[in-house]
């Protein structure tokens, strides 16, 4: 079994939003949050688990016959949010107001995974680039002033979309390492 998922390349913060990442990671440093390393940083189309291998060949089909249909395009980050609830947030995350692009990718490759035996993803489909992992807070009060505090900063970076990969996921006690099983460019 191989644990899958398909992704943009490795995405690379400007300076300027990379300090501002910095800076919410040194405000947040006495707290137990699990920051993603910047060589792993990517934007997720589809994860998809633990998969037998003898079904990997039709995920390599599928994303050929969909993104080669695509024609390369951009993106900007621009907000800041957090995944799960104000009493238990899990995860903190860079965003985009303007997705439709992404979407629609997503969109024509969803049913075809589908098509080759794959459960349907029922969550909803919130593009984001992942910053950290949290634990456990030592004080929800001080996290929420710090995240409304970076939350009210304007950030802003353009991204290109122009390459979707089949990855391969190894959970080590260091971190999350990637191996690329599969990679299609957009026209």
């Amino acid at each position: 079994m191989k644990r899958l998922f398909i992704a943009t390349p490795t995405i690379v913060l400007s300076s300027p939003l990379q300090d501002f990442v910095d800076r919410l990671k040194s405000s947040l440093r006495n707290e137990d949050i699990v920051w993603v390393e910047n060589k792993v940083r990517h934007l997720t189309l589809r994860f998809i688990g633990a998969t037998p291998d003898q079904k990997v060949p039709p995920i390599m089909q599928s994303m050929d016959e969909s993104i080669g249909k695509f024609t390369k395009f951009s993106m900007k980050i621009d907000k800041t949010s957090v995944f799960g609830s104000r009493y238990e947030p899990k995860v903190i995350w860079l965003g985009f107001g303007d997705f439709s692009d992404f979407k629609r990718l997503y969109d024509d490759l969803e049913p075809r995974l589908e098509g080759a035996g794959f459960e349907p993803n029922y969550g909803n489909f919130v593009p984001h680039i992942t910053l950290g992992r949290i634990k456990r807070l030592s004080s929800k009060e001080r996290f929420w002033r710090v995240f409304r505090e970076a939350e009210a900063i304007a950030i802003s970076q353009e991204i290109e979309v122009s390459r979707i990969n089949l990855y391969q996921s190894f959970l080590n006690k260091d971190g999350p390492e990637y191996k690329v099983l599969f990679s299609k460019e957009l026209k």
